[in-house]
């Protein structure tokens, strides 16, 4: 059983957003373009079957957004709507880095790898 790639998923769910002008999964070496999306996915096995197959696995998504000049209220709001669609719960951090604002959000769900769906413990 294959486990389903959700860091593909996030790329292009940040790419679908024309306002960012740089998605990574990499921080820059300099600040030179904005806004930014800096995204990291982490993974753990959630449920195996008899054959120890991983049929559902537990993600957590980190986007840290960055910008110079304005808000980024729209942004983490159409992400926060995009990724709660598919199933996935948030948690929302902001602060002010000299003059950069910096929102993070970090998303969490666990994904069934057969039907692909997004669901939450409990």
């Amino acid at each position: 059983m294959e486990i389903y790639n959700v860091k593909a998923l996030v790329y292009k769910t940040l790419k679908s957003i024309p306002e960012l002008k740089i998605v990574s999964p990499s921080y820059p070496d300099k600040f030179t373009v904005f806004p930014i999306a800096i995204y990291k996915t982490s993974q753990t096995s959630f449920i195996r079957n008899n054959w120890q197959e991983e049929t559902d696995t537990e993600w957590q998504i980190t986007i840290d957004l960055y910008n110079d000049k304005g808000s980024l209220t729209k942004i983490k709001n159409e992400l926060i709507a995009k990724f709660s669609a598919m199933g996935f719960s948030n948690s929302v951090g902001d602060q002010d880095l000299n003059g950069i604002s910096r929102v993070v959000l970090v998303f969490t769900g666990i994904v069934d790898n057969t039907s692909k769906h997004v669901y939450q413990k409990g």
